[in-house]
């Protein structure tokens, strides 16, 4: 058996842009893989018959880089992006599905950025691209990418992972299956983020951003199906994502929610004929993605939720308003489809790498239909992994309870212990292998993973994430000393502390720094250090920072100081390693520079900083594969070395046979 390291990121496969149809057993998917020669990333469209026993086929060719991969509705076709002549670009190709070469349809001028479906008849596609705009009468769209300036007039301006999004508008096409002939069918000063026709072929609903100085917000519009006839269907929601349209086409669901920058999402439906809104669930209801799936009776609507520190698949019953989950174990779901009257999804736990399954409507007779992650990671000695609940301070003279997730290496304690903080923080800790790549390098070296889902996570109610706004650190750091605690007490752990995190985890990471002495060593990656800074400086920071701090910076300005880790770098005693993408829009640059010149100038201790060129928010987990590799090995380096190995342990552990974990063993 052997033991995990970083390289096993190469082996890993990312699923994506599941789909399938009620109508015929075939689902597609693609298939991303890092490319240790090309220091990226191939993709390749894959089926699966999920009538069948057979394995996945491969329907285009890894070098191609296929993606918004979209089935045809009678299942004969597969149209998909990919960029095969450098001087034409990104364009749409078809492949028959039973065999051939995949032909070029399009020959679009404008950088084509997804394919949001086919039409009912299967004769068009509706696609979206980005199409120049001026943004005043100067602004010359005629200059060359790289010489034209950024003309700014309203924020975001730039988004993280695309950079300045100004002087070009993302827009709809209607692109004719017979001919390739393209048709723009939305025009003006706004951004289209996505579209569905309805089944019947009648009508357009799309989402777009608003014609003002903060075009963050979004509504949902209801068009003729040529696009004609625009009518604005929400203006009491601050966002709108995943719609999907019922069999019948006279509702819509839909992802949103009320309050801007608020991150937790609920269902909503919208009566087309009255333009009634209906939200779903109750308010604790909390949404994972933005995919939903119907039923062909209508009644039901299928999609993931967030629950206890979990992604589980749940169906709402749309006439009743009841809501019935199904929960698996210690597992997320990471997206859903459907496919041959089956809830198709992908499947992650902290032992398996995702993997698409299936399941009846009530959640019986689950199938697994891919093994492109099991081949290899079966070959891996697997941590023992449970969720354990502690009583902890609730930061008002009570006590609640709140998970953590364990994973323990093989043999007995006390173990050195990595304490992991989740961003958001009105998120959860994820089941996301690529995100976490040096977690099982350090259970291999006979390190604990700590990842606590502590006041302020999702999925355990509004009252219990929102309590932490305003209170950034105050109330969700003594929550984690005390489960350290508890466990020292157990005899569990040591004094081999260390901690990270990632965003609002590089924020909890630094701050945990300079208020207490826990930690003998921290590795800080993509943080908010200096919170008034970043409401500036971070494509969402204008709107989110607000929210998160309760106020604006002029009502509040004393709290956003108070709560700002850069305050406190006097009181750092901790080695500390900081970890950036250059080009990080989320939690820019400068965030991690200011921390690092503070503690150059403040602290004593080992100290170093790590940028990445060109690389942004989602470094970690979708980098350029050799930047990820050297990410995930400069923190585990730097944990082992600075806060101590594993008692017994030479440069590696070997985590031995597996030893069968207990009930709550993922």
């Amino acid at each position: 058996m052997k033991s995990f390291d970083v390289d096993d990121l190469y082996l890993h496969s990312t699923l994506q842009t599941l789909q399938g149809s009620p109508r015929h057993s075939l689902a597609v998917f693609v298939q991303s893989q890092p490319s240790r020669k090309r220091d990226g990333y191939r993709a390749a469209a894959w089926c699966v018959d999920l009538r069948g026993d057979g394995a996945p086929r491969q329907l285009t060719a890894s070098e191609s880089n296929a993606r918004s991969a979209r089935l045809s509705p009678d299942g004969k076709t597969l149209a998909f992006l990919t960029r095969r002549l450098g001087k034409i670009g990104t364009q749409i190709y078809l492949l028959p599905m039973s065999g051939g070469e995949a032909a070029r349809l399009t020959s679009m001028k404008h950088p084509l950025e997804s394919i949001d479906g086919w039409s009912a008849d299967g004769a068009w596609l509706l696609a979206s691209a980005s199409v120049p705009w001026a943004e005043d009468e100067f602004d010359d769209t005629n200059l060359a990418e790289g010489d034209r300036p950024f003309v700014v007039r309203h924020l975001p301006y730039k988004m993280d992972g695309s950079g300045p999004t100004v002087g070009r508008r993302t827009h709809l096409f209607r692109i004719e299956v017979a001919t390739g002939e393209a048709t723009p069918i939305t025009r003006g000063d706004f951004d289209v983020r996505e579209a569905r026709w309805s089944p019947d072929g009648k009508r357009l609903a799309f989402v777009r951003t608003r014609e003002e100085r903060q075009r963050h917000t979004m509504d949902l519009w209801i068009a003729d199906a040529d696009g004609r006839n625009a009518s604005r269907a929400t203006r009491t929601l601050a966002s709108v994502t995943g719609v999907e349209w019922s069999p019948d086409a006279t509702r819509i669901v839909f992802g949103g929610n009320r309050t801007t920058g608020d991150s937790l999402d609920h269902p909503w439906l919208l009566h087309i004929d009255d333009g009634r809104l209906t939200e779903l669930g109750d308010a604790d209801l909390h949404l994972e993605g933005d995919q939903f799936v119907w039923h062909e009776d209508g009644a039901r609507i299928a999609t993931v939720a967030a629950v206890r520190g979990m992604q589980e698949l749940c169906v709402i019953d749309s006439e009743r308003n009841r809501v019935r989950h199904f929960p698996r174990r210690l597992r997320h779901v990471l997206q859903v489809a459907q496919g041959d009257g089956r809830l198709l999804f992908a499947v992650a736990t902290m032992r398996r790498p995702e993997e698409i399954h299936s399941c009846d409507w009530d959640g019986g007779s689950e199938r697994r239909h891919t093994d492109v992650n099991r081949r290899w990671n079966r070959q891996r000695a697997q941590p023992r992994v449970t969720v354990r609940r502690f009583d902890v301070p609730d930061g008002d003279g009570g006590t609640e309870r709140v998970d953590a997730w364990l994973l323990r290496p093989q043999g007995k304690g006390p173990f050195p212990v990595l304490v992991d903080m989740h961003g958001g923080p009105q998120s959860a800790v994820l089941v996301d292998y690529p995100s976490h790549v040096y977690w099982y390098e350090l259970l291999a070296r006979g390190w604990m993973i700590l990842a606590p889902n502590t006041v302020g996570s999702a999925g355990y109610g509004s009252s219990f994430a929102k309590r932490l706004i305003g209170r950034w650190g105050e109330l969700d750091l003594p929550q984690y000393r005390a489960i350290l605690d508890r466990l020292r007490h157990d005899g569990l752990i040591d004094d081999r502390v260390a901690c990270t995190g990632k965003s609002y985890g590089g924020f909890l990471s630094a701050w945990a720094i300079g208020r207490s002495e826990a930690f003998r060593a921290a590795v800080v990656c993509a943080p908010i250090t200096d919170v008034e800074a970043h409401a500036g400086t971070s494509d969402t920071g204008f709107y989110v920072t607000p929210y998160a701090m309760g106020g604006e910076i002029d009502e509040a300005r004393d709290r956003y100081h108070r709560l700002s880790p850069i305050e406190y770098c006097t009181d750092v005693d901790s080695a500390v390693l900081i970890l950036q993408g250059q080009d990080d829009e989320r939690c820019p640059l400068g965030q991690a520079e200011a921390l690092f010149a503070s503690l150059v100038r403040f602290s004593r201790r080992s100290l170093g900083m790590v940028v990445y060129p060109r690389a942004s928010h989602a470094l970690a987990s979708s980098g350029r594969p050799s930047h990820r590799a050297d990410y995930h090995r400069r923190l585990v380096d730097w944990i082992v070395r600075h806060a101590g190995e594993a008692r017994g342990a030479s440069k590696r552990v070997s985590a031995g046979e597996t030893e069968r974990a207990d009930a709550a063993t993922s």
